[in-house]
């Protein structure tokens, strides 16, 4: 069993400006200190577009081969404009036909992770009817990827409905499969007030990823590592009880700024200085 440290760390494709190439972004993502990329597909018309452009998946596998730096993981984030368990067919449609799309192209990247923004619907449009229908979109998702050598996986979300391992691991085993899985973020589950070290082995060998992010109460994004209230000594140090083996992402945003690039090497030494003890 690989140790903490020798696992694959990756950052978020979002931590990179957009205007780079593919090639550039690797590049940048393995000279910052990290080993490999995890790709965005988030609710923007561009990153969507990718899904539906059979040049954009040669583009990034030649990128791939050509800078030696892998895509593990896809965040389809997507689905936080077009949930799952929306009343609205149309919305609900979409968000299926997107996970199909997703993961036909991770497919042909060879990405072994696609997880989801687990919302059945935003704030006040979530009601017992639309987690009925996010289960039901859970249940064709998992027949979408029968046969795949990729898993899914629900991130827990800043939302109460899939916001802890707990629930996750919930639907999980009521789904029987075993290509649906948790993608654990422990900013998001300190930020809504569940302690990771206990949420994390609830969600024990069903975690496909982690997203490793800091935050404050109920403040999900933005915060600098090492400024916020979540404890990556204690998480690591049950990760590493735990034996994980899945992979790990520093996630943060650059908002498409170059100036915001040096910081990733910070974040690199950040948590492979704490990686180091395990």
């Amino acid at each position: 069993m690989k140790a903490l440290k020798d696992l694959p760390l990756g950052v978020y494709e979002k931590a990179i400006s957009n205007s780079l190439s593919w090639e550039d972004k690797l590049l940048l993502a393995k000279g910052s200190g990290f080993d490999c990329l995890e790709l965005s597909i988030d609710g923007t018309n561009e990153r969507i577009s990718r899904l539906y452009d059979k040049e954009t998946a040669n583009r990034i596998s030649k990128a791939i081969k050509a800078t030696g730096v892998p895509i593990y993981t896809m965040a389809l984030t997507a689905n936080r404009l077009y949930p799952l368990g929306s009343e609205d067919n149309n919305t609900r449609e979409m968000g299926l036909e997107l996970v199909q799309r997703a993961i036909g192209f991770a497919e042909e990247l060879g990405i072994q992770v696609v997880h989801l923004a687990a919302y059945d619907d935003l704030g006040e449009k979530a009601n017992d009817h639309t987690k009925c229908l996010f289960r039901k979109s859970i249940e064709k998702c998992v027949r979408m990827v029968e046969g795949s050598p990729l898993n899914l996986a629900l991130e827990t979300m800043d939302a109460e409905f899939m916001g802890s391992c707990t629930n996750i691991v919930a639907l999980c085993k009521e789904m029987k499969s075993n290509q649906l899985r948790c993608y654990a973020d422990i900013g998001n589950l300190t930020a809504m007030g569940f302690d990771p070290s206990v949420e994390l082995p609830i969600g024990g060998e069903l975690i496909a990823g982690i997203h490793m992010k800091d935050a404050m109460k109920h403040i999900c994004r933005d915060v600098p590592f090492g400024k916020g209230i979540v404890d990556f000594d204690r998480c690591l140090k049950t990760m590493h009880n735990m034996g994980y083996t899945g992979f790990m992402t520093a996630e943060m945003w650059s908002y498409d700024k170059d100036s915001f690039h040096p910081y990733l090497k910070e974040v690199s030494k950040f948590l492979r200085d704490k990686l180091e003890k395990y």
